[in-house]
């Protein structure tokens, strides 16, 4: 073996904390606790190893991708709940994965004949990057660099020096994407063909149509790059953010900007959601626009809403964003806990559609049977991919930096890091956010330390922020970090108020409202009433007391005495007759003559 070990990215601005640091105590720790419990500790993962350990997948479907998906949905839940049961199930299937593996190096779900079609990169790639997320935050199994070296070299050989975009799905994109493992692997590995396969397939361009960079770097809109297949060309994507980092390029971290700019003005839905036009909502199809048609397929996909998450995680970790760890939180409130039952019990795979008008929750169910086929043990894409992307945005609630920490997300925590001097930091963060805006954060230390604390205020604030630190204000613009470096003291606090007053946000075409208090997005819910009443232009509310039996987080009383509640509660009993709206029909203000 040549050089091993993990290697940090040359041009991270924020890095995760390690594993056990950070404990979530409001409802994304909640709804985690939920994940582990109800989901993760009563998989099965060794019928998700069977179509790899028997070559079975014939009929070119993508069970191959469920276990690695639940494999780092587990290992990232592991880094907020550090659960003995849970690290000794992934001990055991990662093993039982391993033995999997064929003298010529190969793990492939599908038989000999078949490989390279279809689905099959697809889910090695999936395989690949559970395997380095174990290594990286579960244990370092000193067979796992050996096992992944194998693997290229087995995929290598079978390319034969053909070109990764002419094999799979999706003009190549599904293949292509397996640019998303290489810069970890080599970070593993030390193998320099881990980066040399990278540039080939960046070179490619990631599909046999199109070269899907050079578009995006050209200004196109997501929706007219490649067939628009949202997932897998945003895992090419976030291929290239690493692939940048590692080879310190940072020309290409910009053509990732501009692909996540372009997605966020042009795709992103008002849940913080995506995907639209086919019967699932896979596809990018200028869903900022469309999302109130009711024309358009369904709506959101949730394995897509994950894949915008994790792009901006790229965005917010190579560059310091404060707007992308924003918009990654929203995506997290709204699209994806509300995709979910508050038990974890059950996952929308398209998420209510339409927006603008009655809909429903629905639960996914076998994807297999979906298909046609034999059914497998109830697994989804969606339902796999789902838990990782809570357990991932959890991740980026508090960051590390060079010179400090950073704070993305003020639900109750505790967290502890060390400095730069060697120093350990306690912090704990106290509120009853994303439903309320009062938030008082205390540090705590063994002596005196130096660093800076950058707390992401929001930009939907209407004004600045006065945050109190100790007995002096300071005052922080919204849209940006307020970076507050200093010598800290043992039992120094810092307070401060966000503004949850109700605003209203108005659709392209101006026909609708949606009404949003904070982060949290509000929606109607047949349990309160009629779901299309117009809001006014301009409409007041008032926060009330949830009464017993409510199944909602926070409900708002509008003006004309009609219901408001938050969009995750909103349908979450998941029954065909529980209803919900998002965008209200809008009542404009009448000009007097």
């Amino acid at each position: 073996m040549g050089q091993t070990g993990i290697f940090v990215f040359m041009k991270e601005v924020m890095q995760y904390l390690p594993a056990g640091t950070v404990r979530l105590h409001g409802v994304m720790g909640e709804r985690l606790e939920q994940i582990l419990r109800n989901r993760l500790l009563k998989i099965n993962f060794r019928h998700l190893v069977d179509p790899f350990r028997f070559r079975n997948e014939t009929d070119g479907k993508w069970r191959c991708e469920f276990w690695g998906k639940i494999v780092i949905s587990a290992a990232d839940t592991y880094v907020l709940l550090p659960d003995p049961e849970l690290k000794r199930i992934l001990q055991d299937t990662v093993r039982d994965m391993l033995s999997t593996q064929t003298p010529d190096g190969n793990i492939s779900s599908y038989p000999v004949e078949k490989q390279l079609s279809s689905w099959d990169i697809w889910g090695r790639k999936y395989v690949m990057l559970a395997l380095a997320r174990y290594y990286e935050i579960i244990e370092q199994d000193p067979e796992i660099p050996g096992c992944l070296v194998k693997m290229l070299d087995n995929l290598l050989d079978q390319l034969g020096g053909r070109r990764l975009c002419e094999f799979g799905n999706h003009a190549g994109m599904a293949a292509c994407s397996f640019l998303e493992a290489l810069p970890k692997l080599y970070e593993i590995t030390g193998y320099a063909r881990f980066l040399e396969f990278a540039e080939q397939i960046r070179i490619s361009g990631c599909s046999a149509d199109q070269n899907i960079f050079e578009l995006a770097e050209q200004g196109k809109a997501p929706s007219e790059i490649a067939n628009g297949k949202a997932y897998e060309m945003t895992c090419c994507f976030l291929g290239l953010a690493d692939l940048s980092a590692v080879l310190d390029r940072p020309e290409l971290m910009t053509i990732v900007r501009k692909y996540y700019e372009s997605v966020r003005d042009r795709e992103i839905f008002i849940t913080g959601g995506g995907g639209l036009l086919d019967q699932v909502g896979e596809y990018w199809g200028n869903g900022h626009d469309n999302q109130t048609r009711n024309d358009k397929g369904a709506l959101g996909e949730t394995c897509v809403t994950v894949s915008w998450i994790h792009l901006c995680g790229a965005v917010l970790r190579l560059s310091g964003d404060p707007l992308a760890a924003e918009q990654m939180m929203h995506s997290a409130c709204n699209a994806l806990m509300g995709a979910m039952s508050p038990n974890a019990r059950f996952w929308c795979h398209a998420n209510p559609t339409p927006l603008a008008g009655c809909s429903s929750k629905v639960p996914v169910w076998d994807q297999m049977a979906r298909q046609g086929v034999e059914p497998f043990d109830g697994h989804d894409c969606c339902l796999a991919q789902g838990p990782e992307g809570l357990a991932f945005a959890a991740k980026n609630v508090c960051l590390k930096t060079p010179d400090g920490i950073a704070i993305n997300y003020y639900e109750p925590f505790s967290a502890s890091f060390m400095n730069a001097d060697g120093a350990r930091i306690d912090l704990e963060v106290a509120s009853d956010y994303p439903f309320h805006g009062t938030v008082k954060i205390r540090l705590g230390m063994e002596r005196d330390c130096s660093f800076t604390v950058r707390l992401l205020i929001p930009s939907w604030q209407s004004k600045p922020v006065e945050i109190r630190l100790n007995q002096e204000m300071i005052t922080a613009e919204a849209g940006a970090y307020a970076e507050i470096g200093r010598t800290w003291r043992d039992g120094d606090e810092l307070s401060f108020q966000l503004d949850f007053t109700m605003r209203q946000i108005f659709s392209s075409d101006g026909n609708y409202t949606a009404c949003l208090s904070g982060p949290i997005l509000l929606s109607r819910d047949s349990v309160f009433g009629d779901l299309l009443l117009p809001v006014a232009d301009g409409m007041k509310s008032e926060e009330m007391p949830i009464k017993p039996g409510l199944h909602c987080r926070l409900f708002h009383r509008l003006e004309d005495g009609s219901g408001m509640c938050d969009y995750m509660s909103a349908g979450c009993t998941f029954r065909v007759g529980h209803l919900l709206n998002v965008w209200c029909p809008r009542k404009k203000k009448t000009r007097k003559k």
